[in-house]
Order: structure tokens, then sequence, then C-alpha cells
């Protein structure tokens, strides 16, 4: 029992549980189980009273819903790191965030100079910018003190800027036409949680019913419900009155629903592609090659050029007892995109099937492959 605990209780855990959702995810949906698990998340699941309620299916639930609570663990766990954590050191933070913006542009350039011709398949440019944090530091977990903790530290913070500037996109690119009286509702709410936060309030389930209302005005003001869970963590103080710590507390209470449940669920209910009529010629269509050769090459060339010149120019500094080799590997890592990739991609096709759901097909294909390869590579490099 102890050991079964220990195992559950390990960094790889949640990365290895994803991998398993994954592929029980492909497994019933080519199999005799497809009819059920469409049904299950395509069954429709109603809240509220008479003109007050929301009718979604399963999935959109988990899409729009469970995953606004993963946006607010990583808006705490960024608020918190800035402000007391790892973070805090300018110089400590440069690298990561040159990383993470190359990690953004040359995948994003990468897609566009493949799909610029169709202006449908162009709507997936941001699909290959993103980083899957449990995934990646669960890889990198497997190589244990092979690899120094700089390292570690580094792809920890870069996969938050990385979330970060997914955040944006989502806000910037992925918005729908607003509703004026839902917007007005949104700001009543951010004005709700600024008084909680000004008067140091930290009485949790207020937060939660400010909260509620705000995921609420934001999934009908049209922009995506997901960012409120990111303006809840903003407004979280960060100790007590009595100066005991709060947000860290907050941030440790919900990590464990979001990495042992909410992310599988969320691979489980997006990886389900239907593998049996699909031609794997159909990866080397443009939007596939887009996606692969944006995570895969993208990622890591944009990760380690803009870092590398970022250290050149000395507006970084590389960790110390880093060789560029080893760095290299970690770049290689960045290109499992994943969960936030399945979900940028329901955001920008609607889960259209007008690719034959090889959009999907190639963010596993490229985040497997940036996964074996980089750890073939840190487990080999000198």
């Amino acid at each position: 029992m102890q050991r079964i605990k220990k195992v559950v209780l390990s960094e790889t855990f949640p990365g290895i549980l994803l991998i398993f959702f994954t592929f029980f995810a492909l497994l019933c949906k080519n199999s005799t189980l497809s009819v059920i698990y469409t049904d299950f998340f395509h069954a429709n699941f109603t809240v509220g009273f008479d003109n007050f309620q929301i009718s979604k299916s399963l999935d959109l639930w988990i899409n729009d819903g469970l995953i606004a609570i993963f946006f607010l663990c990583i808006g705490l766990e960024l608020k918190y790191e800035v402000l007391r954590g790892q973070l805090k050191n300018v110089r400590a933070v440069s690298l990561p965030i040159f990383g993470a913006l190359g990690g953004m542009i040359v995948p994003a350039l990468i897609f566009a100079s493949i799909n610029f011709h169709d202006a449908f398949a162009m709507k997936g440019w941001a699909i290959p910018t993103a980083t899957d944090i449990a995934f990646a530091v669960g890889i990198l977990m497997l190589l244990g003190n092979k690899i120094p903790a700089s390292l570690k530290l580094f792809l920890l913070s870069l996969a938050i800027f990385d979330d970060l500037g997914a955040i944006i996109i989502i806000a910037l690119f992925y918005t729908d036409q607003l509703s004026t009286l839902a917007m007005l509702i949104c700001l009543m709410c951010i004005f709700a949680l600024f008084v909680l936060n000004y008067f140091h309030i930290t009485h949790l389930p207020l937060y939660v019913l400010v909260g509620v209302i705000l995921w609420i005005a934001m999934l009908k003001s049209g922009v995506h419900a997901t960012l409120a869970g990111v303006i809840i963590a903003l407004f979280i103080p960060l100790d007590t009155k009595g100066k005991r710590p709060y947000l860290h507390n907050v941030l440790e209470s919900l990590n464990p629903w979001v990495v042992y449940f909410i992310l599988p669920l969320f691979a489980f209910a997006n990886a389900g592609i239907d593998l049996r009529d699909m031609h794997l010629t159909a990866l080397f269509s443009p939007v596939s090659l887009g996606i692969i050769l944006g995570l895969f090459v993208g990622k890591q060339v944009g990760v380690f050029l803009f870092a590398y010149l970022a250290v050149k120019l000395k507006l970084a500094k590389l960790p110390e007892n880093v060789r560029y080799s080893q760095f290299y590997g970690i770049c290689i890592l960045t290109g499992i995109g994943f969960t936030m990739s399945l979900f940028i991609d329901s955001l920008a096709y609607k889960n259209s099937d007008i690719f034959e759901h090889t959009d999907k097909l190639a963010i596993l294909v490229a985040s497997f492959l940036s996964a074996i390869v980089g750890y073939i590579y840190l487990k080999i490099v000198k």
C-alpha cells in the first residue's frame, strides 16, 4: 500500500495518467465501445431552473467548466512564483520568457507558412504554440538526477509563461461576438473580487460564489469562460490577515484535483479519435503537417534560438553547470503540446470533422514524438 501511494504521489504519475487515458480514449473510439463513448460525452447536462439554466454536452462542461479550474491553478502558480517564488528574480525569469516567446512565434510561423492559402485552416495557427506542463515534467522526472535541478526549473518556468501566452492568445483571437450585458456583469464580478482582495478577506466560499457568477457571465459574454479562472487567481490574497500563507494553500488543495482528475478526464474526452477509416496519408495534409512540424520542430528550434540569442545579447543567463547540449534536450520536450494544444484545437475548429480529426491525431503524434526523442536524447547526451 505504501509503495502504491509513493508511485501515485510521484511527479511522473500525472504524465503516466495522461498517457493511459489517451490510449484508453483511442481504444474506446476504435472498438465496440465507440457508440457508448460518443453518446456519453455528447449527452446533455442541464444546470439551473426555469429561464436560468445552462444546458451543455458533457464534453463542453469539461472543456468550458473544469478546464477553468486548471486555468485557475495556472494563475495561482504564476502569481505565487512571481511574487514569492523562483520567478521573483528578474535574471532567473528572463531566460524562460525569451524561450516561451520563441516557442510561440516559430511554431506559429511554420503553421502559417504551410496553411496561409486556407482561411479556415489558418484558424489553428496557435495549436502548435502550447506546452503541456504535466506531460513534459513527467518525462523529465523519469530521468531522475541525470538532469540538473536548474533545467527542471527552467522547463517549469517556461511552461508557466507558455500557458500565460496561450491564455492571452485565447482572449485576443478566440473570442466570439461580445455581449454588453454579460460583460457588465463580468466587470461587476471583477470589482467584487477587487473588494474582497482589498479588505484581505480569505473566506473561500465568497470567492467561489463570485467566481461562479463570473464564469457564467463570461460563458454568455463571448469571451472564453476558462479565462474566469485566471481572473479569480489574480485576486486571491497571498496571505491571511495574520500573515499565514493562503494562496499557496489554495493552490495545493486544488492541484491534486487538476492533475489526477481534470486533466486525465479532459484527455479522455478529447483524445478519442476514430482511426478506422483514416488514411495515414492524411497526416501529410497541410493542417496536420503544420501541427506536427510546428510542435516537433518549431518548438525546440524556437525555444533554443530565442534563449541562445538572449544569452549572447546578455539579456539572460544560462543556468549554472548546464551545457547547451543538455539545454537543447529540454527544448525538445517543449514540443509536447497535448492537452493545451487539444484545447486550442477545439476552440479553433469547434470540433469540426472537416480534417477527418487528423488535426487531433497530429497533436498526439507530435507530442509523443517530442516525448520519445527528448527522453532518448537526454538519456544519452553527455
